[in-house]
């Protein structure tokens, strides 16, 4: 029985290796990216309840028409 792998044998377990290691750093990279995009979201979220807030003490209890500004009631006829 061989005592060790060959050469290209732990060549072939090595590029195993190196590509999981890649792999597994991209996907701590992806998962940062992520984190760092649902933060800005969660802002920008709160920034519209904000603003949202304001347009209501300003207009009212109103929809505002994304495509045309008009304002419109929320009263359901």
């Amino acid at each position: 029985m061989a005592k060790k792998v060959t050469k290209s044998e732990l060549e072939q377990i090595q590029k195993f290796v190196t590509q999981i290691n890649n792999g597994t750093t991209q996907i701590g990279q992806i998962e940062i990216q992520k984190h760092g995009v649902l933060h800005a979201l969660s802002q920008v979220q709160n920034d519209l309840s904000v603003f949202q807030n304001e347009l209501k003490e300003k207009y009212g209890d109103v929809k505002v028409n994304l495509q045309t500004g008009k304002l419109e009631s929320n009263i359901i006829e």
